[in-house]
């Protein structure tokens, strides 16, 4: 009860609450009541140094893009392919956040390329409502398919073995981006017809380049990292200094919601380390193991489908860490992949399943738009389903 109710504040975030209240609220009231002890609740958020440290690189390289001017071009570069046509602009930017996704990860669509797109957008004059809802559902429908576009797969699976991830979820992610796409061009049919008035192109900067090739690198030292078995928290925040320290112009100080994003995770970890010791996860296990009894599709489906359920309740990072857990009880390292699907696919479903949904309604806050929980719910029951049923199916396929 304690838990629902700090998402629950989350999602009705009464005006001038922060984000992070509630859980930091959560966590205190369950150790008062003595559910975790002080000691147990600094452990819980020590215990994911590598995670936080990961999220903190995604922040800095988010903010040395920004600053550089790096995604400003990249949009703009997609504004000028669009060639005037309401209905490619929207294609191109959907999968351009598709794109920022799998290389900077979930939480930078959500916190660096929403704004530039709101910003775009509304310079042309256009319904900023589809452009800005696609930025969402796209920041987690692609943010399954590589180890490192979403905080929550590090927490499922820190060392993964990179061919093997690729080819269980590679392949699916990319059914799942099509689907979503489709889904949205048909659902926004009407606000997405007609022309714009073409901008002129503007060339990258040359502090644009230098952290465009940054990242470029990064991707390559993300996947060394994992091929050595290293965390990828300190590989971030390296190449994050790199970045930030070539754009000229920035400092992670600067970026305001940065501080706030970790309370909020912090009081998520409490929370949830605290539901773990009520039994949590061995019931979980003891589910996984029931289903298995019915075959490999039953158990693919009962782990992909409670981790969308759970990461609507619970947010999907203390999911992600149960199922961590999860994954090492039930002895088979295969059940991670659909676990990994729930949660990174399920939290389209509510505004606060993920941190990058999270951060997304943040900044639309910080303009004035409002984000209508009911439409966003409307829009995942339309697309979650059969994103997910197609990842279960591959995966029963591949096995």
């Amino acid at each position: 009860m304690i838990v629902g109710a700090a998402v629950a504040g989350i999602i009705l975030r009464p005006r001038r609450v922060p984000s992070w209240a509630t859980p930091v609220a959560g966590a205190a009231i369950v150790v008062a009541l003595g559910y975790e002890s002080f000691p147990g609740a600094i452990a819980a958020i020590a215990a994911q140094w590598n995670v936080l440290l990961f999220i903190a690189g995604l922040m800095g390289l988010s903010l040395a893009a920004e600053r550089s001017g790096a995604v400003d071009w990249f949009a703009g570069a997609l504004s000028a392919a669009a060639r005037g046509s309401c209905r490619r602009l929207f294609v191109l930017l959907f999968l351009g956040g598709a794109v920022v996704t799998c290389i900077l990860s979930n939480d930078a669509t959500a916190i660096v390329f929403t704004p530039i797109v709101y910003r775009t957008v509304a310079n042309l004059k256009l319904d900023v409502r589809p452009f800005l809802l696609g930025c969402t559902f796209v920041a987690d429908t692609a943010s399954f398919g590589l180890p490192f576009s979403n905080p929550a797969n590090v927490l499922v699976l820190p060392r993964p073995d990179v061919a093997a991830y690729v080819w269980h979820l590679g392949p699916p992610q990319l059914a799942a981006i099509a689907i979503n796409l489709a889904i949205f061009m048909v659902v926004f049919r009407s606000a997405l017809r007609g022309r714009f008035e073409e901008e002129a192109y503007h060339p990258p900067s040359a502090a644009a380049i230098r952290v465009t090739v940054v990242l470029a690198l990064l991707v390559a030292a993300y996947v060394l990292a994992l091929a050595c078995g290293w965390p990828l928290g300190p590989v971030a925040a390296i190449a994050a200094l790199a970045a930030l320290a070539l754009a000229g112009r920035s400092s992670p100080l600067e970026y305001p919601a940065q501080w706030g994003t970790f309370a909020l995770l912090a009081g998520l970890f409490v929370l949830f380390d605290a539901l773990a010791r009520s039994g949590i996860v061995a019931w979980v296990s003891r589910e996984l193991a029931a289903a298995a009894a019915y075959g490999r599709l039953a158990e693919i489906g009962t782990a992909a489908a409670g981790a969308a359920l759970f990461s609507n309740v619970l947010n999907n990072l203390p999911v992600a860490v149960a199922s961590s857990l999860a994954v090492a009880n039930h002895g088979a390292a295969g059940v991670a992949y659909p676990l990994i699907a729930g949660i990174d696919l399920g939290p389209n479903l509510t505004l606060a399943g993920s941190l990058a949904t999270i951060l997304w309604a943040a900044a639309l806050r910080q303009r004035d738009v409002r984000v209508d929980a009911l439409e966003y719910a409307r829009l995942g029951v339309l697309t979650v389903p059969p994103m997910l049923l197609g990842c279960v199916l591959w995966l029963w396929l591949v096995g």
